[in-house]
């Protein structure tokens, strides 16, 4: 009886061997997509914040908005929306996730997940 036991249980430790590589594969490539989607954010936030730094040194010149929507272009990025209040400017700013994540998407037929950011920027008080 022990004999059959032992027979019964062979190749049990392979098939755990392979679905714990198989959950290591799977976890691996979720944590790719993590890491690249707070990577895509980060650069879209980084162009957001130089597309209102830009726009507000920009304002007296009353062209900030082209000049916010030129920067997030250079940055690979699209300008959504801007609003000039005084020397205050606001900008919303859109990218993609690029990557694996992006390609994944793609292969399901889908778009890339887009991100939207909004900054915030102004001049000092004694500039007006």
């Amino acid at each position: 009886m022990r004999r059959t036991l032992c027979v019964a249980d062979r190749g049990s430790a392979t098939v755990i061997w392979l679905t714990a590589v198989v959950m290591c594969v799977v976890f691996g490539v979720v944590a790719l997509a993590l890491t690249e989607f707070a990577s895509a954010r980060a650069r879209v936030s980084a162009a957001a914040d130089l597309a209102a730094l830009a726009a507000a040194r920009r304002t007296l010149y009353s062209d900030g908005c082209q000049r916010a929507a030129q920067v997030a272009r250079e940055n690979d990025s699209t300008l959504r929306g801007c609003r000039v209040d005084g020397t205050d400017v606001e900008v919303e700013v859109e990218g993609r996730a690029r990557g694996a994540l992006a390609h994944l998407a793609q292969m399901a037929g889908r778009v890339a997940p887009r991100i939207v950011v909004q900054a915030r920027a102004g001049q000092p008080e004694s500039v007006t």
